[in-house]
């Protein structure tokens, strides 16, 4: 018989064996396939909470749907969200500034060459 309180406990691998799977026939393009996608989940969630946030204010501050729809940032405010979305734009862009440099960084036959016909 097996004693119970001896048995070997069996740890879960903490990262999954083998390869991503790839959907499409270009790595790259199943790359950009995953960023769009967590991006758009990233953005649903944005979405839902700005949507609490806003019956929040209608029923418990007393606001209007149009006080919220009305509302201006001051110049200091727009400066703050403007310098935000850059950061943002910067960051997502930044795979593909990295590739492109990357490809024209290794000279003949990268994407310099390529784009020269286009």
């Amino acid at each position: 018989m097996t004693d119970p309180t001896h048995s070997t406990r069996i740890e879960p691998p903490r990262l999954p064996k083998g390869h991503r799977p790839q959907i499409f026939d270009d790595q790259g393009v199943d790359q950009l396939h995953a960023a769009y996608v967590t991006l758009a989940t990233e953005l649903a969630v944005a979405f839902e909470r700005i949507d609490t946030l806003e019956r929040l204010l209608i029923q418990r501050v007393g606001l209007t749907a149009d006080d919220i729809q009305s509302a201006a940032a001051d110049p200091s405010q727009a400066a703050q969200r403007m310098a935000r979305q850059t950061e943002l734009a910067e960051r997502l862009l930044k795979p593909f500034k990295d590739f492109r440099e990357h490809h024209i960084a290794s000279g003949p036959g990268g994407i310099a060459d390529s784009t020269k016909d286009a």
